[in-house]
């Protein structure tokens, strides 16, 4: 099902995949983001324990327009020692991941295809 063809709002496809660092280890939480180089506009996805997301742009797991992308990945943990953590974060990601000014990340959108995205980080 395409979202936004009847509203003059772009359409979105469905997208999914899992956010990994090199060798496979899956990025255990955060928001993936992809910004569309042509549209300007964001779709974002909740990263389950398993490095798994599914993007939305319009609703939370309509998809994302076709096209280039810029992407982030964006984390938060506090480890200050205030609190004791009850589920394993797994590594931290690189902050310059969390920044479309620095991040290197990109990915293609395919209105035609199946879009089961790879995001792997250093």
């Amino acid at each position: 099902m395409l979202a936004g063809c009847s509203d003059g709002r772009p359409p979105v496809y469905p997208v999914s995949g899992r956010v990994q660092f090199l060798g496979g280890v899956p990025v255990r939480h955060g928001k993936v983001e992809l910004e569309s180089i042509e549209h300007g506009l964001t779709a974002t996805g909740t990263i389950q324990h398993d490095g798994s997301f599914v993007l939305g742009t319009y609703t939370a797991d309509d998809g994302a327009v076709a096209g280039s992308h810029r992407a982030i990945v964006v984390q938060i943990v506090v480890a200050d020692g205030s609190f004791l953590h009850t589920v394993d974060h797994g590594r931290p990601v690189p902050v310059r991941y969390a920044d479309y000014g620095s991040s290197p990340l990109s990915v293609t959108v395919s209105a035609t295809h199946a879009n089961e995205l790879v995001i792997e980080l250093e």
